[in-house]
């Protein structure tokens, strides 16, 4: 179907854009850290650094997908990941990695309302002066004869 003249294509807020693009990224990145040591012997430990690395790629490229597509839980997905990366930076104690996951988390919670997800729960309703349509607005009265009184005014012109 083609665009009218005034209409907009679906643009996506900078944020949104930017975090799709880093966890695509991150696991474009996983996926090929963890094919650079297949056919390396590894201690028990690197290994398992390895395909947590490998299984972390996989889930930030299907997390991206989701976070391109707006579904929620792309959202929840990547804030998932994320924590399980942030656990596992922390254990092995690199600490710059637990940096560029506090800024994926801070990323994920400002883009948060743009998938529906209220992180605080359910954003209270403003109390609003109008009142309910069950009470009545104004009631109807009546200015007594003797109160009603016009004053005739000279204009000057």
């Amino acid at each position: 179907m083609p665009r009218r003249r005034n209409e907009k294509p679906n643009e996506k807020p900078f944020l949104v854009v930017l975090l799709t693009i880093v966890f695509v990224a991150l696991g474009v990145l996983g996926i090929l850290y963890a094919m650079l040591f297949l056919g390396v012997e590894l201690s028990p430990e690197m290994q398992l650094m390895v395909l947590l690395t490998a299984i972390l790629g996989v889930g930030y490229l299907v997390a991206g997908y989701g976070l391109y597509k707006g579904a929620r839980w792309g959202w929840f997905l990547a804030a998932a990941f994320t924590i399980l990366n942030f656990v596992g930076n922390f254990l092995y104690g690199t600490y710059l990695a637990l940096i560029t996951d506090a800024a994926l988390l801070v990323l994920l919670l400002l883009t948060a309302k743009h998938y529906g997800i209220h992180v605080l729960g359910k954003p209270a309703r403003p109390s609003s002066p109008v009142p309910a349509p069950t009470k009545p607005v104004a009631t109807a009265f009546t200015i007594p004869k003797k109160e009603k009184r016009f004053v005739r005014r000279k204009h000057r012109y």
